[in-house]
């Protein structure tokens, strides 16, 4: 058997590469000699046929993972809070809105159409809400 054949069988035999298998030179000819996995076995026993340990490979340096989709917890002692965001500007709008129809600058009628414009989440905050108000000439002078 040939010495690539024999190394191949040696690799099978210990779960390992083909290229992690190294012959002694000095019993080249024994190694040529076996014929069947038996003989290879010997080989091995023998430490005529042997297996390199394995190299170290290189790993990666982890980074922490800190993007918004790995964090957990509460999210308003960061001051990312969604919800709580949601209800601070909501209700300075609401609350805008009753002192803009308390001050006489939008009519009455016009006030359930703005509120559930707030509720659906028209507006970014109060000075945006004033600025659509006037766009769509809603507001009226200040009744004296």
């Amino acid at each position: 058997m040939t010495a690539q054949t024999v190394k191949r069988l040696a690799a099978d035999i210990l779960g390992v590469g083909v290229s992690r298998i190294r012959l002694d030179k000095d019993n080249l000819a024994k190694v040529e000699e076996a014929l069947t996995r038996t003989d290879v076995r010997n080989l091995l026993e023998e430490g005529t046929v042997y297996a390199l340990p394995p190299r170290a490979g290189h790993r990666k340096k982890e980074k922490p993972r800190k993007g918004r989709g790995s964090r957990k917890g509460q999210k308003k002692a960061r001051g990312e809070g969604g919800k709580s965001a949601w209800m601070v500007r909501v209700r300075s709008q609401r609350k805008f809105l009753v002192e803009l129809v308390r001050g006489g600058e939008l009519p009455k009628e016009r006030k359930h159409a703005i509120y559930m414009k707030i509720k659906g989440g028209a507006f970014r905050g109060k000075a945006a809400m004033r600025a659509y108000l006037a766009e769509n000439k809603m507001l009226k002078e200040k009744v004296k």
